[in-house]
Order: structure tokens, then sequence, then C-alpha cells
């Protein structure tokens, strides 16, 4: 699996939703518990700005954090963080926080799903139906379905909470937040 063709449309995919947040929209509750529409891009940000960095040598590179930045401030850290990943990153050992020491290849497959999963949570959040792209979906779904139910992984204060039931005949997408803790359920509202 070729990830980073695969990392690049998630992140244009939520690059547009996230272009498309109103004013009126940073508030809003998400799935992803006890984090806002702001919480959320702001770590998909620091996740690129994080990882840039540990890839290119270079420290981390300040950004606005006003609301109205926060779409460019997202574009800026998903283009940097695209070019960072050559297939010489792929290859170094990146301090992965809890998570520990990760190969690149793993840190950018974890971030993956991660940008494919915290997208369905803007969408749903802001009261769209999303779109899954089946083929990333199923991609993100084979990396999420290695990741351990230990903590600081899954569960209460862990990056996922437990994996929760998917509908019956749920695509990939519904059994990738399915997967990943999360359910389809009635959208939140402010």
């Amino acid at each position: 699996m070729d990830l980073i063709p695969l990392t690049t449309r998630a992140h244009r995919a939520a690059g547009a939703t996230i272009a498309g947040i109103g004013a009126d929209d940073w508030d809003r509750s998400t799935p992803c518990a006890e984090w806002t529409v702001r919480d959320i891009v702001k770590h998909l940000i620091e996740g690129h700005d994080s990882r840039t960095a540990q890839a290119t040598g270079r420290p981390v590179r300040p950004r606005p954090s006003a609301d109205d930045d926060l779409a460019r401030s997202y574009a800026a850290s998903s283009a940097e963080f695209l070019a960072a990943f050559d297939g010489e990153a792929l290859e170094k050992t990146f301090d992965f926080g809890s998570f520990g020491k990760l190969p690149g290849k793993n840190v950018l497959a974890v971030l993956f799903a991660d940008t494919l999963t915290h997208h369905w949570d803007l969408d749903t959040a802001l009261g769209r139906e999303h779109q899954w792209d089946d083929e990333l979906a199923e991609a993100a779904l084979k990396v999420a379905s290695r990741y351990p139910d230990v903590m600081p992984v899954r569960g209460p204060g862990g990056a996922f909470d437990h994996a929760v039931e998917a509908p019956p005949g749920a695509g990939p997408g519904d059994r990738l937040i399915a997967l990943l803790g999360r359910s389809a359920r009635p959208t939140p509202h402010r």
C-alpha cells in the first residue's frame, strides 16, 4: 500500500472541509470526546508540524491560531507535511509521544488514519453527510486494525476509544469509525 498518494488525497479532502468552516462553527462539539471543531483542526495542524519538524530537522514553525487563520494554517501545515514525507522520511525513526519510537512509514500510516477519522468527525459536527472514499477507508481500516486495545492507544484518555459494533452491512468508512470507538449517531448540535 503506497500511503503517500493516499495520505495526499485524505489531506485534500479534509482541507476542503476545513476551508468551509464558518465563523459560528468552531465551538461545535464533535464525536471526538471533549473536542470542538477548533480542537480537532488544531490537533491536525500540530500533528503535521511536529512530524514535519522531525522529518526535516527544522524547528516547529509557529502558526496563527485565530479561528479565521486555522484553515490557512491547516493548508500550509498539510503541504509542508506532505513535502517532508518522502522515501527518506519513511525510513527515519520518529518519537511518537506516548506511543514511543516508530518508523516513519508507521507514523505516516497512523496520521493517515487519523486524518480520515477526524475528517468524519468534522463533517458530523458540521451537520454534513460524510462522503467516504472507499479506497481510503479500506486502507485506513487495515492500518487501524493493527492498533492494540491497550493504553495509551485505546480507552478513556487514550488516543482512541475501544471499538464499538459497526451497523450491519456497514461500509469500510463506518467500520473504520466503529473500530476507533465512534458510532454513527445523530449530528451533534451546539
